[in-house]
């Protein structure tokens, strides 16, 4: 079956063709799905789109006149899909479960250590030859308390890794998991309550109808000054211009 692959990148590219063992014919496109892009599809019966890509009733449209059957998404999101159209078209539409929720936890708490330890501050000045440390102390982790938006596979793997490290845990999930409080004394809160007390807030959770702006002009009033606010999520998830201004008045950073 022919099937057109968008948004591809240079790493993308081996382990689709090793995951094809020559199944299927590829056809592989750096450009992103758009209006203007998808008649490139033309003569596919599957395609497949990152988290990118622009899979709206429009577009759908376009693929459907074009034969589309199948989407595959590269990605657990699916905000970019109108499912709904895609029913209607008898389209059928599959996704990835899920990455690793070690790989984006512990990179989440990579970035925790980077803006913590002010490295990515102390690399550019020693590539300037400027050795001075002002401006780069950091602070321990140990007793600081960590909101965890979004307790699921990934949210989860980041409370043990938060616990390892002393923090104080509070959580906000639409279900409280027993598991972590049990082992590792998490808190569930509201969301503003954790907005309140938290010295880190981390974001875990799907981008929809109910979480688009989560993190809003409201919610960062409420927050302590110097907050750090870590998205490995999606970036729907946060009101843009109220996280510019909360930075610009180091209410956040």
């Amino acid at each position: 079956m022919k099937t057109t692959i968008y948004s591809t990148h240079k790493f993308d590219k081996p382990s689709i063709e090793n995951a094809n063992k020559g199944k299927h014919q590829l056809n592989f496109l750096e450009f992103r799905l758009t209006k203007e892009t998808a008649l490139l599809a033309e003569g596919s019966k599957a395609i497949a789109l990152f988290s990118s890509d622009d899979a709206s009733s429009e577009v759908l449209d376009i693929l459907h006149k074009l034969g589309i059957k199948f989407i595959a998404l590269r990605s657990a999101g699916f905000n970019h899909v109108d499912l709904e159209k895609a029913a209607e078209l008898n389209i059928k539409v599959a996704r990835v479960p899920a990455y690793s929720p070690y790989a984006i936890a512990e990179h989440t708490m990579a970035l925790i250590l980077a803006l913590n330890r002010r490295l990515i501050k102390a690399h550019n000045r020693v590539r300037e030859q400027n050795f001075s440390l002002n401006g780069l102390t950091g602070f321990d982790l140990n007793g600081k308390t960590v909101g965890v938006i979004g307790t699921g596979k990934i949210g989860s793997v980041l409370v043990k890794i938060l616990h390892g490290f002393g923090c104080n845990i509070l959580a906000q999930d639409i279900e409280e998991s027993k598991d972590l409080i049990d082992k590792y004394g998490v808190i569930y809160s509201d969301c503003a309550t954790l907005c309140k007390h938290a010295d880190i807030i981390s974001l875990h959770v799907p981008l929809k109808a109910s979480t688009k702006h989560l993190i809003n002009k409201e919610h960062i009033a409420l927050m302590k000054s110097g907050v750090m606010l870590i998205n490995t999520s999606r970036g729907g998830l946060v009101d843009t211009k109220a996280v510019i201004e909360g930075l610009k008045t180091k209410k956040i950073g």
